[in-house]
């Protein structure tokens, strides 16, 4: 009987030791990608979707995140067309978009953009804070437009509840400290 169980350990010492044979795989590489880009209907337009490192990266800061992530003369040299003036190219993601006008040497002309549900600047949480003390905000909406990386015009849409009462209000960003910072 002893014999038999040692036999049997060993028999299944030696199965166990030839199932486990090492494989080599392959080197793999992972990389992060920022944007994927896809070329829409019209020949000068370009779709770009944006893929944030974290929540809010593109929504915060649309442009510094344009410039460190994206290269528009490598796109107009793959695009290689002559013809073309100027590309629009638009960047998405979940929260909203960008829209900008680039020259065919790679200068931004005009943009627009808008995002819904973003992180307010401190300044303006502040003015909301001090100004509608027990009101509380339901959703809000950036909206800019500029020139080059200058921005022209950029608004803050809010709405704001409070027990049975809605308000919507709009900030200018470059109206606070004024009397003329908040309207319905």
């Amino acid at each position: 009987m002893k014999t038999l169980i040692v036999f049997l350990l060993i028999m299944c010492g030696m199965g166990i030791g030839k199932a486990q044979v090492v494989t080599q795989l392959k080197e793999t590489k992972v990389e992060y990608a920022p944007y994927t880009i896809i070329p829409t209907a019209d020949l000068d337009t370009y779709k770009v979707i944006v893929n944030e490192r974290h929540k809010g990266q593109f929504s915060s800061n649309a442009f510094k995140f344009v410039k460190e992530n994206f290269d528009v003369n490598q796109l107009i040299q793959a695009i290689n067309n002559s013809d073309l003036d100027n590309y629009l190219i638009s960047f998405r993601s979940s929260k909203g978009y960008l829209d900008a006008n680039y020259s065919k040497d790679g200068k931004l002309g005009y943009s627009h953009q808008m995002f819904k549900d973003v992180l307010l600047p401190l300044e303006i949480r502040r003015e909301l804070y001090n100004n509608y003390k027990g009101w509380t905000m339901v959703k809000n909406k950036y909206v800019a437009s500029g020139n080059g990386d200058k921005l022209n015009k950029e608004i803050y849409r809010i709405n704001l509840k409070k027990d049975d009462k809605s308000q919507n209000i709009k900030i200018i960003p470059n109206r606070i400290g004024s009397d003329r910072v908040v309207s319905n």
